[in-house]
């Protein structure tokens, strides 16, 4: 199964992590840019050893949000990609019978 198709899966897998990547640092980028002119919050506060309780739990739930719509599409994906090689070795299947049942 692995044989041919393995590089498509990774490629799927790295891609899809990258996208939920992106999406995340950007709704957490929305959460710095949409703060009051007057308050602390800055790019500093994500990289500061104190815990701050609020920014894990905006990281959680943004994190939760963009899993939950990127996910349905990744499972689809893969198994996609799955059917595609079933489909693969069993229309290899099916070629060798009909080359067997013709041949002249």
């Amino acid at each position: 199964m692995r044989r041919r198709g393995g590089g498509i899966a990774t490629l799927l897998t790295g891609g899809f992590a990258l996208i939920e990547t992106m999406i995340t640092v950007g709704l957490l980028s929305l959460l710095l840019w949409f703060a009051p002119p007057g308050s602390d919050i800055g790019l500093a506060s994500l990289f500061d050893d104190a815990r701050v309780p609020w920014l894990e739990f905006s990281f959680a739930v943004s994190y939760l949000l963009v899993v939950a719509v990127l996910e349905p599409f990744y499972v689809a994906s893969g198994f996609g990609l799955y059917l595609n090689r079933r489909v693969e070795l069993e229309a290899w299947d099916i070629e060798q019978e009909f080359r067997r049942a013709f041949a002249n």
